[in-house]
């Protein structure tokens, strides 16, 4: 378990998989775009998930808790994914786990994300 509890500006990755994320419509997504902007992070577990705290911006109205999602196979094949937590219309966590429940072996190439909006 990852034992920080400071939050910090996001990294390159944690940016670009929220970047990826957004790329696609569904509702709330401009106004969670406005408050991942100024976003901090915390990181929560070993596989890469982290809290977020997004305290600018509109409250966004989204269909769903999990507006949107992304997956990608890891190294060994089996899939990760990415899950966008929105509570009261604010972004609150990415929340990523493996299929099967093993460690994450890589870190994501953002790009190669396959985004899915989850049906309200």
């Amino acid at each position: 378990m990852v034992q920080t509890h400071t939050f910090r500006a996001p990294s390159k990755t944690e940016r670009e998989i929220l970047r990826r994320l957004m790329e696609v419509e569904f509702p709330g997504r401009d106004e969670l775009k406005q408050q991942l902007a100024d976003a901090v992070v915390r990181p929560i577990d070993d596989e890469g998930s982290f809290e977020i705290k997004a305290e600018s911006g509109p409250p966004a109205a989204v269909a769903k808790r999990v507006p949107v999602e992304a997956e990608l196979p890891d190294s060994d094949g089996i899939a990760v994914h990415y899950l966008l937590h929105v509570l009261d219309g604010r972004a609150a966590e990415l929340d990523v786990y493996k299929d099967d429940g093993t460690s994450v072996k890589r870190s994501p190439n953002p790009n190669d994300l396959r985004v899915i909006v989850l049906p309200g």
